[in-house]
């Protein structure tokens, strides 16, 4: 098969998974839900015409994310940090989504004054794999700038990744603060992410979870996310939650409302005797 038909079909099977969760989230929208720190505007459900534009929306970012791939696998060397520069930002990416995560997101981080480095994994590799490509890139990163800690923004599976990499090696890590996007934290019920609520791997990274204890933690997800089912499941006991409105999974990245945030987040003083509770207002 041609690599444009492999693109097509590829976006294909990714749109018609979004359209299964948004139906499975309607059956599960009567799931008891924890309060975030930071909750969502309490406007009307938006009509289906909306939902039907932004189910369209989030299977073309899927099909621009395939296509500029290639734009996002070069990397570039880290300069030494300065005096007072704020700590250097690793993105780690979720499924399929390297490339929005580091050409969007990334570039609106630069602009903010802040050096900005990747992470990059296989989509088949399990949390342990993925956490030693991660760390191995934070490391990198502290030894190219010098800095003493990074802060992390990760997309998707790519939060579930770093929380299995802090809960390894604990105090170790050099994360001064994390913030996740659209991460399923409690699980999910789209299929073809295989992480399933009350499955093994969520039960075995949430027992006696000491991430919170170790570092920061802002988790910002959106009520309209059709990978994260339901979309609630993307609350963090023990960090600091922020509810959006109006998103998909694919779309926090490419937002400049989240990009805001995330700076907003990034930037905010540290959370002091109580950490993973702190954070900004949203």
């Amino acid at each position: 098969m041609s690599p444009p038909r492999l693109l097509a079909v590829a976006a294909a099977l990714i749109a018609g998974a979004d359209v299964l969760a948004h139906a499975t989230l309607e059956v599960a929208a009567a799931r008891a839900r924890p309060l975030p720190a930071c909750p969502a505007e309490d406007d009307p459900p938006p009509p289906w015409g909306a939902r039907a534009a932004h189910v369209v929306g989030e299977a073309l970012l899927a099909l621009l994310a395939v296509l500029s791939l290639p734009f996002a696998l070069h990397r570039t060397r880290a300069r030494p940090a300065g005096v007072d520069e704020p700590p250097p930002v690793l993105l780690v990416h979720g499924h399929v989504q390297r490339a929005a995560c580091r050409l969007w997101l990334g570039r609106r981080l630069r602009r903010g004054g802040r050096q900005v480095a990747s992470a990059g994994y296989s989509a088949l590799a399990d949390l342990e794999r993925g956490a030693a490509r991660v760390g191995r890139a934070l490391e990198r990163l502290r030894r190219e700038t010098g800095a003493a800690t990074v802060d992390v923004v990760a997309h998707g599976v790519g939060g579930l990744i770093v929380r299995a990499y802090v809960r390894a090696r604990g105090p170790a890590a050099g994360i001064r603060r994390l913030v996740t996007l659209a991460t399923p934290h409690q699980g999910t019920a789209c299929a073809w992410l295989r992480l399933d609520p009350g499955s093994r791997l969520l039960v075995g990274l949430g027992r006696d979870d000491p991430v919170p204890r170790l570092t920061d933690v802002v988790a910002i997800y959106s009520t309209d996310d059709a990978v994260v089912v339901p979309a609630t499941n993307g609350y963090y006991a023990g960090a600091f939650n922020v509810e959006v409105q109006g998103l998909g999974h694919a779309a926090m990245l490419v937002s400049r409302r989240v990009a805001a945030l995330v700076r907003e987040n990034l930037d905010a003083p540290p959370a002091g005797p109580t950490a993973g509770l702190g954070g900004t207002h949203g």
